[in-house]
């Protein structure tokens, strides 16, 4: 027998299926709300189109032959998936259902995603978080290329067209000295009192704007900073600060994290070269509602708006 050309459609099937629950047209009408000859001339037309008899019909009720039971199964199945069709639909509208892919650098793990991903899980539960680590070159890349929807990073970085960034998070470099140093008691110093220390510093290669930023901090301070090792992330550093490599300069907020062996020290004055941020990137226009919740989350946490 050939496949009808004209499928049931959703409406008449959930009339079948109050009908056969039911087991009677009137009973199946007060439920849909309707009278009851449209519901019946409906059933008979179902039956024609399907070219089957669905119900058996007496004068004590109705009861379904093979055929209609075994409609009643399916149609119970496709209506149950077409209710979740269209709440799936409606969840990923509302940014409550997805995946959004964030690329961060180590200092924006330190408070501010946290809270972000917290806040944001606790709210959204069923979207997919995807992180990944890497300096801020990388994160500008990733989010360039499409590989990351949102992406934490310590600008100046270079952007790609398309590419926008706001700001979420002001800081401030401060000194990491070795818990034993002689300067590691003092409520503030210049950063003048490190000109003869020995110092780690962020990866000239790979975290270039921090690099050029501290050695920029150390001339307008009056003397040259003798690097003796590089490191591209912050944990990194402050561990080879507890071995006492070396002193070092990091954001404050991820100095404040703490590591076993290290303090953190103000550094006094108003350089600008001692200030530095966190932006948040993401490509122009076009986000998922998923993303663009993200987004909301960053700007609630950070004051800024972000859409």
């Amino acid at each position: 027998m050939d496949i009808p050309s004209a499928l049931p459609d959703l409406r008449v099937l959930r009339q079948f299926v109050a009908v056969a629950e039911s087991g009677s047209f009137r009973r199946a009408a007060d439920m849909l709300h309707m009278s009851q000859p449209p519901l019946s001339v409906a059933m008979h037309k179902l039956e024609a189109q399907l070219d089957v008899r669905l119900f058996e019909r007496s004068p004590v009720g109705i009861s379904l032959t093979e055929a209609g039971a075994v409609l009643l199964k399916e149609a119970t199945l496709l209506l149950a998936q077409a209710r979740r069709s269209v709440e799936l639909t409606q969840a990923t509208a509302r940014g409550e259902l997805g995946e959004v892919r964030v690329a961060f650098i180590t200092s924006a793990m330190v408070s501010f995603l946290p809270e972000v991903l917290g806040r944001f899980s606790e709210e959204y539960p069923d979207v997919r978080l995807r992180l990944v680590e890497g300096v801020s070159v990388d994160v500008a890349g990733l989010v360039s290329s499409g590989r990351a929807d949102v992406g934490l990073l310590s600008p100046p970085v270079e952007l790609a067209a398309g590419v926008d960034g706001e700001t979420v998070l002001v800081d401030r470099l401060c000194a990491v000295l070795p818990d034993d140093h002689p300067l590691a008691s003092r409520r503030s110093i210049p950063l003048s009192a490190l000109a003869r220390e020995r110092f780690v510093s962020y990866s000239a290669d790979r975290v270039p704007a921090f690099h050029q930023r501290i050695v920029g901090a150390c001339i307008e301070a009056g003397f040259q900073p003798n690097i003796v090792q590089e490191a591209a992330h912050i944990y990194t550093i402050m561990a080879l600060v507890a071995g006492r490599l070396g002193v070092a300069l990091i954001p404050g907020s991820a100095a404040a994290s703490g590591h076993r062996g290290v303090v953190q020290v103000p550094i006094a004055g108003n350089s600008r070269l001692l200030e530095t941020r966190i932006d948040v990137v993401h490509p122009s226009g076009g986000a998922s509602a998923a993303v663009a919740n993200f987004l909301s989350h960053c700007r609630r946490s950070s004051g800024v708006s972000l859409l």
